[in-house]
């Protein structure tokens, strides 16, 4: 390597003025990881449900635990990177282990790495142009990413399913790969830059130095006042001095981590509350986890808008001028977008289906035949008429364990007689009735994990061959006798039989359970589609709102979080000051997790609501802290040092926009 490095910069001397095109190899590197992760992880939670079999609150916390990991070894990578293999290294040999590992390798060191490649003050106004492409970059990345991957989960089958998740995880799967292959190939050219060490190692043997020493007394005698002072034995004065800096902002940080737990629920609760939703807008259908993208585009609309004119035309009337006062009002917004999100879940849930209960049993009778049947049923205070190819439900027969029922069935086409069935507590109990024939199954009525619209099929023993459906010229499913339960595509149908349509714009929702019964007599064939559960009826546009609300809110939150925390900390504390910054990520998402399972028999109203109870309290906490917090204040009396060039803004502004991203 120390033959490799005055080749290379000999030649950077003699092109100084030209831009490095070696940094292209970086900046497409990072699209690929933003499309691969920002792509698999919007979608994420439904696979861990419709396919996994997750429960809504096991798919929440699986979800939550990849993005605790995802924030925590960002800082093992930055360690690691700056002590002992570099940054170069850990992109690479990182990026290949696992998603969670390699973000923590790809996160604290492609932006840096590709600064790394300009030799300054030569070639800083070509380092701006990278930071502003980069920045675009990541966002190009992410919503392309949010936008295309819902598809290619929904819109494409394999393997003999109704989507194509593998072609999901695939296709961010090769683009990762592909991102190796671009950034291994310029290997030789890169400017690399030997490890030089990490502060947040030190940092941490301070403080633990200090709390060793308070703990055990020390120094008491000699009164030195902050328990920090005990470490100066050790570390330098100023080092002590930037640590108490440090510490006064991280007392601010103790209460944040409640914030994001509300913020990353986007990917998690909201999207499986999108799921019960009806995605029709118009011409257009939006996906369940497509509605994340509102976060990424609000945020490029707002920013920009907010730093020119809207800040500036606040601050003239003194108006959040102060960047804890922006902090407190993004968790405020926050706490509304769950009020929102809560009184949306309560208008959702009524549309929601009666599952069967503890205690009770469901039953349906479907009349098969061409004529109405009478069933009568005196323990069960049953009487009821039920027309041809139709149905009678009961949702409330009390049942414990497994209890037999007698029932009386007469018909003009049906011999008339007394049947004898089984109910099973906390089942949908279903009987069909084909001439003199019974047939019992057992159906599930809740909505179906993934979305998609569930249809069984019961055609009679008169039908002579098989029912064909079809949606335009696609063949759906071949019928005959009774079918299982099975997902199908939202749309609308038509049912062939002897190349002759017999049914025709049978409409299927997404969330609807429905029932198609079929028959063949002298005048030919009749069907009847019956919903057992009804479809998805309320309009995803009233999740808009909450999306809003939360992407304001982490415009005022987050990027101001970030730019407070890069400003605040002293110079030999930006790497400590970043790690924690995304410490309280991780700890909002562990908070999810904690919360979730306390609260797991609890409605997701009531847990929405809750959340909000939360931000508010936390951000009354923060407000108070705040108000003894010291904007600029320093804990010694030398001079600041000169204004940060125009790079230096400019990359803490990448990083801004690369750290609201992130989460999404």
């Amino acid at each position: 390597m120390s033959d490799e490095k005055p080749e290379v910069v000999d030649k950077r001397v003699t092109v100084k003025d030209r831009y490095p095109t070696i940094v292209m190899f970086i900046i497409l590197t990072e699209f690929c990881e933003r499309f691969s992760y920002s792509g698999m992880r919007a979608f994420l939670t439904l696979y861990l449900r419709s396919k996994l079999g997750y429960s809504d609150d096991g798919a929440t916390e699986t979800y939550h635990v990849f993005s605790t990991f995802v924030y925590l070894f960002p800082i093992v990578g930055g360690i690691v990177a700056d002590n002992y293999l570099g940054k170069y290294r850990v992109c690479t040999l990182l990026g290949l282990f696992m998603i969670t590992i390699g973000t923590g390798g790809i996160k604290p060191c492609v932006t840096a790495f590709g600064g790394d490649q300009f030799r300054l003050p030569e070639q800083e106004k070509h380092l701006a142009v990278y930071f502003s492409i980069l920045y675009f970059n990541i966002c190009a990345g992410s919503l392309i990413a949010k936008t295309i991957s819902p598809i290619l989960r929904s819109e494409v089958h394999c393997f003999g399913e109704k989507d194509c998740y593998s072609l999901a995880f695939g296709a961010p799967g090769l683009i990762i790969l592909m991102s190796v292959v671009i950034f291994v190939s310029a290997k030789r050219r890169y400017v690399i830059k030997e490890p030089e060490g990490n502060v947040v190692m030190e940092f941490v043997k301070c403080v633990s130095l200090g709390i060793k020493n308070a703990v055990s007394c020390r120094g008491r005698r000699e009164k030195r006042g902050h328990w920090l002072n005990t470490t100066e034995h050790k570390f330098e004065k100023r080092f002590v001095a930037d640590i108490k800096k440090t510490m006064s902002v991280l007392t601010l940080f103790s209460v944040l981590p409640v914030f994001w737990s509300l913020l990353d629920q986007m990917g998690s609760r909201w999207t499986l509350q999108a799921t019960k939703m009806d995605g029709r807008l118009g011409c257009i259908t939006i996906k369940p986890d497509q509605m994340q993208v509102l976060n990424p585009i609000v945020i490029l609309i707002t920013i920009p808008l907010a730093q020119k004119y809207i800040y500036p035309y606040l601050e003239r009337r003194n108006i959040l001028k102060n960047p804890l006062h922006k902090l407190t009002l993004g968790g405020i917004l926050a706490g509304l977008s769950f009020i929102v999100a809560g009184t949306v879940e309560i208008y959702i849930s009524t549309t929601y289906p009666q599952l069967p209960a503890v205690g009770f049993s469901q039953l349906r009778v479907f009349n098969g035949n061409n004529c109405p049947l009478n069933i009568y049923s005196v323990p069960q205070n049953i009487s009821n008429a039920i027309p041809p190819l139709s149905v009678y439900t009961k949702k409330d027969i009390k049942v414990k364990g497994v209890e037999t029922i007698n029932m009386r069935i007469e018909g003009t086409c049906i011999r008339g007689r007394n049947i004898e069935f089984m109910l099973q507590e906390k089942n949908a109990n279903s009987v069909f009735v084909d001439g003199d024939d019974v047939h019992e199954f057992v159906d599930d009525v809740d909505k179906s994990r993934s979305g998609l619209p569930v249809i069984r099929f019961l055609t009679t023993k008169n039908v002579p061959k098989n029912i064909t459906l079809i949606k335009g010229s696609t063949v759906e499913a071949h019928i005959r006798g009774i079918s299982p339960q099975m997902e199908v595509f939202a749309g609308a149908y038509d049912l062939l039989a002897s190349d002759s349509i017999i049914a025709s714009n049978l409409e299927m929702l997404a969330g609807g359970v429905y029932a198609l019964m079929a028959d063949y007599d002298a005048t030919g064939y009749k069907s009847n589609m019956v919903a057992i559960t009804e479809p998805n009826s309320i309009t995803m546009a009233l999740l808009v709102p909450q999306f809003l609300l939360m992407s304001t809110a982490e415009v005022l939150f987050a990027v101001t979080g970030n730019e407070f925390a890069f400003k605040e900390a002293p110079d030999s504390m930006k790497a400590v000051m970043t790690a924690s910054w995304l410490l309280t990520e991780a700890a909002g998402n562990i908070l999810i997790i904690v919360i979730t399972r306390i609260m797991s028999g609890y409605r997701q109203e009531t847990q929405f609501f809750f959340y909000t109870c939360l931000i508010f309290v936390s951000m009354g906490v923060f407000h108070r802290l705040s108000k003894g917090y010291q904007l600029g204040h320093s804990w010694d009396e030398e001079p600041k040092k000169e204004r940060r060039s125009n790079s230096e803004v400019l990359y803490l502004q990448v990083r801004q926009a690369e750290d609201c991203l992130d989460h999404l």
